[in-house]
Formats: C-alpha cells, sequence, structure tokens
C-alpha cells in the first residue's frame, strides 16, 4: 500500500503546483494587463498639461475635467467640454494657433470635419491633442498617451 499511496501523493502534488502554476501566470497577466499606478501618474500630468488653460474668448468648462485609462490598451484619456456659443471653425483655428505655438504637429492619422487632432513628444511619449465639436455650442479638447507613448486621435 505505501507504494500506491506515494502514487497519490505525488499526483496531489503535481496537480497541486499546476494549478499554482496557472495561477501564478494568471495573476502575474492581470497585473501587467490593465491600468494602474503609472496610469493615473500619465492622467495627472496630462491634466495639469497648459493648453487647457488656454480657451477661446467667452469659453466656458463645463463640469470637472475627466481622465480614464482604456484597461485594454493602457492608454490614458483626459478630457475636458466647454461650452461656447458657435463654437464650430474658430474653435478650431484658436487651438491650431496654440498647438502650432506649443510645437504640436497635425497628426498623421485622418481628421474628420467634427474635429482635427495634433502630435507632440512630451517626457519621451508621443501624446496626442484633439480638439472636436459635436453640437453647435459644445466643443471638447482632449489629451491621450499610454505609458509606452501613443494615444488616440
Amino acid at each position: 500500500m505505501k507504494p500506491l499511496a506515494v502514487v497519490m501523493a505525488s499526483v496531489v502534488l503535481v496537480a497541486v503546483l499546476g494549478v499554482m502554476g496557472i495561477g501564478l501566470g494568471a495573476l502575474s497577466f492581470f497585473t501587467a494587463h490593465g491600468c494602474g499606478s503609472g496610469e493615473d501618474r500619465l492622467a495627472q500630468s496630462l491634466a495639469a498639461h497648459g493648453i487647457f488653460a488656454q480657451r477661446p474668448f467667452g469659453a466656458r468648462p463645463q463640469g470637472e475635467r475627466t481622465a480614464i485609462c482604456d484597461v485594454d490598451d493602457r492608454i490614458v484619456d483626459v478630457e475636458q467640454v466647454y461650452r461656447l456659443r458657435g463654437a464650430g471653425n474658430d474653435v478650431f483655428d484658436f487651438y491650431r494657433e496654440v498647438a502650432v505655438r506649443d510645437g504640436w504637429k497635425p497628426s498623421t492619422e485622418e481628421a474628420d470635419e467634427g474635429g482635427f487632432c495634433f502630435t507632440k513628444a512630451i517626457a519621451d511619449k508621443d501624446v496626442d491633442f484633439s480638439v472636436s465639436v459635436d453640437k453647435p455650442d459644445m466643443f471638447y479638447v482632449r489629451m491621450s498617451s499610454s505609458i509606452d507613448g501613443g494615444g488616440w486621435c
């Protein structure tokens, strides 16, 4: 009977180690995947950027500046909504001038009629800056990047 007990103990030991290995592998996947403190620091840095303080005369922030992180791509997106009567092209002209003066370059991504996007390296990370209008009196200023650099326009 002793050999059977040794075999059973070995089988149990192998099973436990296998489950632990899977568990540790899953744990390392989940800790390396998703948003964490690095993305929080990036969001704070983007939210503090001076471009959010610049706005056309009469534009008023609507609510708080928001920051989200896409857990799959780990891209941080910081946005401020503004209200300005008759926003449209005047807003685009204003922010294009601000962006160019601050060293931003037009993105290679296609801009649509509802907005535009610029890109700039900040602290060795590519950051995207975009402005969009989807209602006649509302516009959105957004910065986006990731720990590795690169965001969404």
